[in-house]
């Protein structure tokens, strides 16, 4: 129990902290933030619960507040007005804080279950109620073609606590607990998302972060295995390649041709692929004293590697060999799960939670273009999605959804 009440400490701490920076060195405006349109998703509440804005179709789609029932807020992207909106009435009955559309089905993920909007009626198709099942929701989760597979612990707060990665059929909602590691009086594991793929032999291969019982976070250990995802026989598996302040357990760990990349204790690490063999490790500053790498996915985009720890650095990395192309240590502390890559004027565009603000990063020199901050007395709280069609942006903040375009400079 004092493994899970550290991590969840840790975690606490590290993204909790960022609210209002200590610094805020100032940064010379460019003008190239044009914001469209902004909408009040509700006349009386302003905490949104949601951490994803999502896109599909016409609509931005926003998540309920904080204490709402699981609901969609489906936002006009030309005009911004509310074109619908779903509030569910059945099992689950808290916000949804986590998201991803699969062919035209919205997954929201909540703290009590899973539930499954099918984006055409806007209706409900399917729930997962974990408290029915004795599970407790992990963050994280991935896609791979028609499974979801998400994290979750069971028995929690006993001695018999167990993980899980559950496999969730996105069309039905069956599900099996498809992955498993127990406590046998020796080894509490804790997972991360896998990355899964299929090997030059078509074999489907699932790569994740594994994480032994730990006592305190400074003494934690961290390993990354690869299975064969029809046999879940272990293909590879490395031997503690860190023995403090594991991390990275949020998101899976990423490809870059046939390297598999992850970070942990203030470095990157590259493995290969086929074997696990370890390529090569960079150590990242990071001015968070916690485990690094707990909430902002990495990017690969044209043989860079982008990432963002819990701290305010922004790191730019060769993926082929781990050397640091540029860094800025005041890019944006971040708690948001996504950069992107703006492709029309090389720029990473992304929500600094801790900064409270979205951020604009010259993605070839690292330089801070542009930093645009509260809007109506209202911190920008969730990710940034695009729209390559209309060359627009959206986000929100924490009453409003916003459409926003950027300018070259």
């Amino acid at each position: 129990m004092r493994y899970i009440l550290m991590i969840a400490l840790t975690c606490l701490l590290a993204c909790g902290d960022k609210i209002i920076p200590t610094e805020n060195s100032p940064v010379e405006e460019v003008e190239v933030f044009d914001l469209e349109w902004s909408t009040r998703t509700s006349p009386s509440k302003e905490v949104i619960g949601t951490d994803n804005t999502q896109q599909y179709n016409d609509w931005v789609l926003v998540g309920g507040d904080i204490g709402d029932p699981p609901t969609l807020k489906a936002f006009n992207k030309l005009t911004g007005d509310l074109d619908w909106e779903y509030i569910h009435d059945g099992i689950l009955n808290d916000e949804i804080d986590n998201s991803v559309i699969c062919d035209g089905i919205y997954i929201g993920i909540c703290s009590s279950g899973i539930i499954a909007i099918d984006l055409s009626i806007r209706d409900v198709v399917w729930e997962i109620d974990f408290d029915n099942n004795n599970y407790s929701r992990s963050k994280g989760f991935t896609v791979y073609e028609s499974k979801l597979y998400q994290k979750v612990s069971k028995n929690f707060g006993s001695t018999n606590i167990s993980f899980h990665l559950l496999e969730v059929d996105i069309n039905t909602g069956a599900f099996t607990e498809f992955l498993s590691f127990g406590n046998n009086g020796t080894e509490l594991m804790g997972i991360s998302p896998p990355v899964i793929f299929k090997d030059n032999t078509q074999r489907e291969v699932a790569i994740f972060n594994i994480y032994p019982a730990i006592e305190l976070p400074q003494e934690s250990i961290q390993n990354i295995m690869a299975i064969d995802l029809n046999t879940k026989d272990v293909i590879w598996k490395t031997e503690n390649f860190t023995n403090n302040f594991a991390s990275n357990g949020g998101h899976p760990p990423i490809l870059y041709n046939n390297i598999v990349i992850t970070g942990g204790d203030w470095h990157m690490y590259a493995f290969d692929v086929s074997t696990g063999g370890q390529l090569w490790n960079t150590e990242i500053s990071d001015d968070s004293p916690f485990s690094i790498f707990t909430k902002t996915n990495h990017l690969i985009h044209n043989d860079r590697l982008y990432v963002n720890e819990n701290g305010r650095n922004v790191t730019c990395l060769n993926p082929a060999t781990g050397d640091i192309i540029w860094n800025n240590p005041l890019g944006g502390p971040n708690c948001t799960d996504n950069m992107i890559y703006y492709e029309k004027e090389d720029f990473l565009v992304f929500t600094s939670w801790g900064y409270g603000s979205v951020m604009v990063l010259d993605a070839l020199t690292g330089e801070t273009v542009h930093r645009e901050d509260e809007y109506d007395n209202s911190q920008y709280n969730t990710d940034v999605v695009y729209d390559d069609e209309l060359d627009m942006f959206f986000t929100s903040t924490y009453k409003h959804a916003i459409g926003f375009k950027i300018n070259g400079q």
